[in-house]
């Protein structure tokens, strides 16, 4: 039986339901599983389109699966930018990311990046879709993930 995480915009009051691609990306699942709840900012991404993302604690670091920069509105997905291996990183960076419309693709100032997709949203995904937009226009959120029971 599928397992699931809930996203949740804390202070909008949105949650959104998500599956878990464990049979895709059994590592990253199983690692950021093992540090839920996470809690942190969700920013609207600079280069990526439609993307929001939330840094984590750097020390979480997952090996490249499942991972693509041709995503879908829905998926959600894990990213480690080690940061000699981009320009202008003053430090290491692990971040969850989601993608909310056909426009996005995650991506530095240098090009895209790949991206480890992990779990997909399966509902509630039309406030979902509005609270991450909204960080377009409002800014940062509070954003929480955490396993559903």
């Amino acid at each position: 039986m599928a397992r699931h995480i809930q996203l949740e915009f804390v202070d909008d009051a949105v949650v959104v339901k998500a599956e878990l691609l464990e049979a895709e990306a059994p590592k990253t699942c199983a690692e950021l599983a093992r540090h839920m709840p996470l809690e942190s900012t969700g920013y609207h991404a600079r280069y990526s389109g439609s993307e929001v993302a939330m840094f984590i604690d750097n020390g979480i670091r997952v090996e490249r699966e499942h991972a693509t920069s041709a995503v879908l509105p829905g998926e959600i997905a894990y990213i480690y930018l080690k940061k000699d291996e981009h320009f202008m990183l003053d430090d290491d960076v692990s971040e969850i990311c989601w993608f909310y419309d056909r426009d996005a693709q995650p991506r530095e100032w240098e090009g895209p990046i790949p991206a480890n997709i992990f779990a997909r949203v399966v509902d509630n995904f039309a406030a979902f879709q509005k609270a991450s937009a909204d960080c377009r226009l409002v800014g940062p959120k509070r954003v929480r993930i955490s396993l559903c029971e």
